[in-house]
């Protein structure tokens, strides 16, 4: 029963292409996978069986890497429809736990308990054996509850939503079903023991925990908020301050890039240099600009450089221990790799890129850096090869058809690059980099920017604009879900209102305003949820920060304060900062 031979020996497989149920499962499953990354030498994979065995409750984690589900449990997670994705998604979210950790108490009880009935036993040492396996009360329990924390967490972070599994309105029918189809004391032929807890004691148990990671979730929340937002030096001690509770790949990845984007910040070219020749792809979930930092002497600010891109290096290489194939800290690494610039760097960030591609072959991403990385190992042939792989590959991805236009004007092919250039400004006709194209291809252009036509005025939502106080916040938006987060000295104070607004204050002041997808109103120029980018930018202008995320894309206007986040094309929040 430890290898998925096994299985598929014995049982028929529900399979995702004969069955819109399983295919939905495996589309969560997947999910998780990359929210909870892996460890070496195991590829977490479902397998899903058509009929209940007998003896051995489903769902259960195998030590092959295997997560064995049956159409019981779809049927338990969907009979509820509206919250089924996500109690499916806690439900593999705990058993990816258990794999992950290592942990096969199930499978040690089970294996024990086939053994005896097998034999037809009535061995003292045997029984003994299962006993205390499921006897072990506070042990089991243990487990039992670290999994079901780490499961709301994958869940949490693979986009699902929590409130499905903890509601607070005394429904408890869930929990009762699924435990009933996972606990040992509920399989046939297990030995009873009054001492274990019953499915609606763990259920309660499981919904205080719960209650307790949520509340924890709320700190990365506001930490994403703040990153959203570009305001990475208080982004900084929430990530960390969730990194002591749960140290996930996510939170060192997004602290990785935060000190990425203020050494950024504080990036000097080298004397009659010419700074950053390409566009790279820096990849983190929501990310924007980052705090204006106070102006310091040229030494002071190549030390800022050194000591944050130094920090981090380190928080990504932590991401990549964790999970070993975590592609996007690799491609995040080798842009800080190469903008530190140290002797042998770029064939560092090229041996990582490498190690990325083999892990998602074609990755647009990954063989744009590696043209940039090639570049600066002085290969500008190999670089070319790369951009125009990546090209091939997608034509609507707009990074390398700059970088081509780049490096053939720096090989003297100057009516090749401005075809790719002009290729690129069909693509992109609005950013920073469009107006350095179109000074690539006319060095007399004066084209102004988007951003320096019209006023900017601070943004608001429904007349509050953030810096209010928090005793502004209009009656008319319903009674708030109100929750203290310590983070700093002082706590941040978030207000979740009926209408899908949220607002996060600071010593009885607004910091930021969030309109949620589902909230029904318009910003100050009249955008609403479901708008393409296109659509706010031909209302803002050209943002100060355009950021490709995990979850899509974000742009970032610092003068009226706002950012929008995109997901699949089409605005799904903002945020008042």
């Amino acid at each position: 029963m430890e290898s998925i031979d096994y299985w598929q020996r014995n049982y028929d497989e529900l399979k995702p292409e004969a069955n819109q149920a399983a295919k939905r499962a495996h589309e969560i499953f997947n999910r998780l996978v990359k929210a909870a990354g892996s460890r070496p030498g195991v590829v977490p994979r479902l397998f899903i069986v058509k009929t209940e065995p007998k003896n051995i409750s489903l769902p259960i984690s195998i030590p092959d890497g295997s997560i064995i589900i049956s159409g019981m449990t779809l049927d338990i997670c969907w009979k509820d429809p509206s919250n089924g994705d996500d109690r499916l998604a806690f439900v593999l979210g705990h058993e990816l736990a258990h794999l992950l950790k290592d942990d096969f108490w199930h499978m040690k009880f089970f294996s024990a308990l086939k053994s005896a009935q097998a034999e037809k036993t009535t061995d003292a040492g045997i029984l003994s054996q299962i006993r205390e396996i499921v006897g072990s009360t506070d042990q089991v329990l243990a487990k039992e509850l670290q999994a079901d924390e780490f499961g709301i967490i994958y869940a949490s972070m693979a986009g699902f939503s929590t409130k499905a599994i903890v509601s607070d309105d005394g429904k408890v029918n869930f929990f009762a079903e699924w435990l009933k189809a996972a606990d040992p004391e509920y399989s046939e032929g297990a030995p009873s023991d009054p001492n274990h807890p019953t499915p609606e004691q763990r259920a309660e148990t499981v919904k205080t925990r719960l209650r307790q990671v949520l509340k924890n979730v709320e700190i990365f929340d506001l930490a994403v908020t703040f990153y959203q937002t570009g305001q990475f030096d208080r982004a900084i001690p929430a990530f960390e301050r969730f990194s002591t509770y749960f140290p996930s790949r996510e939170v060192y990845h997004n602290l990785a890039t935060c000190y990425h984007q203020l050494a950024l910040k504080s990036y000097s070219p080298p004397r009659g240099g010419q700074g950053m020749l390409f566009k790279m792809s820096l990849s983190i979930d929501p990310l924007t600009r980052a705090k204006r930092i106070a102006l310091r002497g040229e030494d002071d600010q190549q030390h800022l450089f050194e000591e944050h891109l130094q920090k981090a290096i380190e928080l990504y290489q932590r991401a990549i221990s964790q999970d070993p194939a975590y592609v996007v800290s690799y491609n995040n690494m080798a842009c800080a790799l190469i903008l530190r610039a140290e002797e042998g760097d770029a064939y560092k960030a090229i041996g990582m890129l490498k190690d990325s591609l083999r892990l998602e072959p074609a990755r647009l991403d990954t063989l744009n850096n590696l043209g940039v990385a090639f570049y600066y190992a002085e290969n500008p042939a190999k670089a070319m090869e790369y951009f125009m792989e990546a090209h091939r590959i997608d034509p609507a991805y707009d990074l390398p058809l700059f970088n081509l236009g780049r490096l053939a004007l720096e090989m003297g092919k100057e009516s090749e690059g401005r075809q790719y250039l002009s290729q690129y400004l069909e693509l992109d006709k609005t950013s920073r980099w469009s107006a350095m194209a179109r000074k690539l291809i006319d060095p007399g252009s004066t084209q102004p920017s988007l951003s320096q036509t019209g006023e900017q005025p601070k943004e608001n939502i429904l007349g509050v604009k953030s810096g209010a106080s928090d005793e502004e916040l209009p009656r008319q938006w319903g009674e708030p879900k109100t929750d203290d987060v310590p983070i700093e000295r002082y706590p941040y104070r978030i207000c979740t209102f009926p209408n899908q607004l949220v607002a996060v204050s600071q010593r009885n002041q607004v910091e930021l305003i969030v309109a949620l997808d589902g909230f029904s109103g318009k910003t100050a120029r009249d955008v609403a949820m479901g708008y393409s980018k296109e659509e706010v930018i031909s209302r803002y202008g050209e943002p100060s920060t355009t950021m490709d995320s995990s979850q899509g894309v974000t742009l970032v206007y610092e003068l009226p304060g706002v950012s929008f986040n995109f997901r699949d094309g089409k605005l799904v929040s903002w945020v008042l900062f």
